[in-house]
């Protein structure tokens, strides 16, 4: 199966990507990268793969549940354009896990997971800090992957209302989420996200 162009694939459940990718380009030359932390040394390897020349499309499949900022900013130039032949799918479980002036240059596709995204239900844009704390304590004693699932739920939450976050800020966001997965706390994570961008909406 041919595509005519690159684009980001969005699910939370990245086993159910490597098996829409295989199973939708089962017969066009795939090369896949999916290291649990996507780095520069990762974007290094791409960028050499993308410039083997090729008579016919080879797609390169980047899978990750984090993208390094600085790996992004190495793949810009290439995304915006590619050698010929050469199609990138970069895939992560939420589109705010990459940079503004990488989403610009792709389109977006979003794969439902099995499992249904957490969400906080708050509005963001009118959210106080008594708000912050009633549901801090209310979330106190989540399960991990409960946990990670909540934090992915508010940053597809932060897209939704239209709340623009630099690079920095997006950055914390892949640290907080990255700490989801080492049993942080609860209580000191959603405290960390809420608080910036409490602080994001009141600039």
């Amino acid at each position: 199966m041919r595509i005519d162009e690159s684009y980001i694939l969005v699910c939370r459940d990245l086993d159910k990507i490597k098996t829409y990718i295989t199973d939708n380009y089962q017969n066009t030359n795939i090369k896949i990268f999916a290291p649990d932390d996507f780095l520069l040394e990762n974007a290094k390897e791409v960028v050499r793969e993308a410039y083997i020349a090729e008579s016919e499309q080879k797609i390169i499949v980047m899978i990750s549940k984090s993208f390094n900022l600085i790996a992004q900013n190495s793949l810009l130039k290439i995304l915006e354009e590619p050698p010929r032949n050469i199609t990138f799918i970069m895939c992560a479980p939420s589109r705010m896990i990459f940079l503004p002036t990488v989403r610009s240059r792709l389109t977006i596709k979003v794969l439902e997971a099995d499992v249904k995204l957490q969400k906080s239900g708050l509005d963001f844009k009118r959210m106080g800090i008594g708000e912050i704390y009633s549901f801090i304590k209310d979330k106190r004693y989540m399960e991990k992957n409960e946990l990670k699932s909540l934090i992915q739920g508010i940053m597809e939450e932060i897209c939704e209302q239209d709340i623009k976050l630099n690079a920095h800020e997006l950055s914390f966001f892949e640290k907080i989420l990255h700490l989801a997965e080492l049993n942080s706390s609860s209580s000191n994570l959603l405290s960390c996200a809420l608080l910036a961008i409490y602080h994001r909406k009141n600039r």
